[in-house]
Order: structure tokens, then sequence, then C-alpha cells
């Protein structure tokens, strides 16, 4: 078990996107249990002010600017914290980015913007993590910030969900591969509709989750060695229907998706 370890309260985590929403609230929440965070994103003004927020509150926050828009810059980057971070424990690989569009408006070429963001540059720090764990006989965490879009569709979100999607797959295979052997947990956290900047020019009948709710879930991830998570009972509830009752599912979502599907604001 990785929380075998008696000094893990003590010990370094990094969160990827933590300049706002999501991630910021992760860092914020690692911070409060007594972790050292290490913050990530590509604008350095907006960590600053996370960091300064979680100093004031008695917390270590280091601050490292990257862009992290495909694998040879995220392998770099990773590579760069772990020369300067050897005893790195845990990442939370929450950047994302998300392009608003039906399927037949986008330009397919387009679409690998996103995997680059979404899919090769969590992969490639997640791969170069295992491998320094693996090599210093060390545990570690990592839990991506997935998405429920990765199971159930979003019209006009395709690409994105299908991106997060060759994320919960490309883990599951790597825990069934080295991480269990290696005492490496990987965790998948899929948030739904949630109040963050991504989300600000949509709008829903429905109320979004707040950052923090999926703060919380980020860290029972982590705590309590979770696999994979939905945030939120609707979520839940939806996957569900659509694992199981699929053809039903795709009706109802044709029927109701003008009012209910979080669409781009007027």
């Amino acid at each position: 078990m990785i929380r075998s370890s008696p000094d893990l309260k003590k010990r370094l985590v990094l969160v990827t996107g933590a300049s706002r929403g999501i991630g910021a609230a992760t860092a914020r929440k690692f911070a409060q249990q007594g972790h050292p965070v290490i913050l990530t994103a590509y604008g350095k003004p907006a960590l600053d002010s996370v960091a300064a927020e979680i100093k004031a509150n008695g917390g270590t926050a280091h601050v490292i600017p990257a862009d992290l828009s495909g694998s040879k810059k995220a392998k770099e980057f990773i590579q760069n914290v772990l020369r300067r971070h050897p005893d790195l424990c845990a990442a939370v690989l929450n950047a994302g980015v998300a392009v608003e569009g039906a399927f037949t408006d986008r330009d397919p070429e387009s679409f690998l913007d996103e995997f680059q963001v979404n899919y090769f540059a969590p992969i490639a720090i997640a791969h170069e993590l295992a491998l320094h764990w693996m090599r210093n006989k060390n545990s570690g965490s990592i839990i991506a910030v997935s998405s429920v879009t990765s199971t159930v569709p979003f019209p006009g979100h395709a690409n994105y969900g299908a991106s997060k999607a060759a994320l919960n797959q490309m883990l599951r295979n790597m825990r069934f591969e080295i991480a269990s052997a290696n005492n490496i947990h990987v965790g998948i956290v899929m948030p739904g509709y949630t109040e963050t900047a991504m989300t600000a020019n949509l709008e829903s009948v429905l109320p979004g989750s707040a950052p923090e709710f999926i703060a919380e879930t980020v860290w029972d991830s982590f705590n309590q060695e979770i696999l994979e998570s939905i945030a939120g009972l609707d979520n839940k509830l939806v996957a569900g229907m659509f694992r199981f009752f699929p053809a039903l599912s795709d009706k109802l979502l044709q029927l109701s998706a003008s009012v209910l599907v979080p669409r781009k604001k007027k």
C-alpha cells in the first residue's frame, strides 16, 4: 500500500493546470492536508497568486510555469521537475483544453490540438514518473482529471470527450502492466459540468459542480487509492444509463439535449 510510508504527508505533489479552477482547488486541498505542492500552468501570474494564497495559509508551494501542449514539452518539463525534486510522490494531471464545435463544423486536423494537451502531455508525464519511481523503487500516485464526457456523449465537444477516453484507456493499461506490481497508484477522476473558466462560455439549466467538490474527489482518490471515480450522483446515474441502456440513453439525450446539455451562451 502506498500509504505505508510514515512521512507521506510531508511529501511533494505536482498539480498541473493549477492556475485556476479544479487545479487551483486541488492544490489548495493537498496543501491543507500537509503536502508541499508544485504548481504548473502556462501563466505565471495566476500561479503566483495561488501560491501566495497557499503560503498565507501556512502551506508550501513552488511555481514552475510550463507549456504542456504535447509529449515532447511535457517530457522535458517532468524531467526538469524530477532533477530538482526527485522526492516527488504524486502528480495530479489536471491541465486540459476544450474546443467547442460540432463534429461536422470542425476540421479534423484541429482535433490534434486537444489531444496534445489532454492526452499526449499527461501520458508523457505519467510515463516518466513511472520509470523514475520504478528505478528508485519508490511508491507513487498518479491521478488524472478526466471527464464524464469520456463515457457519455457531449454534443459540441466530441473531440474533448474522445481525448479523455483515450487518456482513461492508456492509464488503465498502465495500471495493469506496471502499476500494481511496482506499488504505483493510478487513479482516474471524471467530473461532469463544473463551474470553471473553461466552462465560462457555457450555460445550462442544471447547476455545475464547484471546483472544490472535484478537488475533494481527487483527494479521496489519492488518500484512499480509489482507481476510478465519477464525481457527483447525477453524473454517476447518467454514466450508468449510457453503459447499461445505450439505445434508450441515446433517445433520451436527443430529446433533452437542447435543454439539459450545457451550450454556448448567446
